[in-house]
């Protein structure tokens, strides 16, 4: 199933939209509007590459509501997924500053994603136009960029376990909807897809995912999980391994 996107029908909505994110928020009218004649909204399924460097002029996209799996595609067509991303992530943006060899970005909907999509070369142009603005928009880069190291930073460092426990803890702090009755959190993110962004296979996963769920950390559901114990999750996801002892 593709997406689908539309022409921006309701110029108000959609700005609102944009001037709550920071970058936005200062933008004068005149270049606003400007914007938005250009720019599209679209809604995308689950499992629909919505925005790719692979082809069509370059696009910077503001997701407004639902994930997505951000991976990189090597010049051999090969892809790895990177992270996951959620509302208010501005992407797309550096995508013309890259070299023709490198590795592409593409963006699959992880789950129902609402964006905004806007022509990135007509956003530098307003950006260059009114240089005061980049200082917010680059404040938010800078920001959102720091916060994806620190994602990647937990998916990367340490033991399987510690891994897995700190990517829950941070993806679920990051996308998850509380659940009222219990305050527990839950996160769309199946085993398939925790492996790939780990770079471990299933069964590893799936050992991992048992542990926390037998130490009360959280309930595994079907593609999901529910965050039920954030302290002993976060236990798990500071502990350091054991220093290693040289036997004579």
């Amino acid at each position: 199933m593709n997406g689908s996107r539309q022409p921006i029908a309701d110029k108000a909505c959609v700005e609102a939209v944009l001037r709550a994110t920071s970058a936005f928020s200062s933008w004068p009218a005149v270049a606003m509007n400007k914007l938005l004649s250009r720019s599209c909204t679209g809604r995308h399924p689950p499992g629909h590459v919505f925005s790719t460097e692979l082809r069509g002029p370059p696009e910077t996209f503001l997701i407004v509501s639902g994930e997505a799996m951000f991976a990189r595609v090597s010049p051999q067509e090969e892809r790895f997924v990177v992270m996951l991303l959620g509302p208010g992530s501005i992407v797309g943006m550096n995508q013309v500053f890259g070299r023709a060899d490198r590795a592409a970005r593409d963006f699959t909907a992880h789950s129902e994603v609402v964006a905004i999509h806007m022509p990135t070369l007509l956003l530098f142009e307003l950006l260059d136009a009114e240089p005061i603005l980049w200082k917010a928009m680059t404040q938010t880069i800078m920001q959102q960029n720091a916060d994806h190291g620190e994602t990647l930073r937990n998916q990367i460092e340490g033991c399987l376990r510690r891994r897995v426990a700190a990517t829950i803890e941070r993806l679920a702090a990051l996308y998850g909807s509380r659940i009222a009755r219990d305050g527990g959190v839950r996160l769309q993110l199946s085993q398939s897809d925790l492996a790939t962004m780990l770079g471990a296979n299933r069964q590893a996963i799936n050992r991992e995912l048992k542990a926390l769920s037998d130490a009360g950390a959280v309930c595994l559901e079907y593609n999901a999980l529910t965050v039920l114990n954030s302290e002993a999750l976060r236990c798990m996801a500071k502990a350091k391994p054991l220093p290693s002892v040289r036997i004579p």
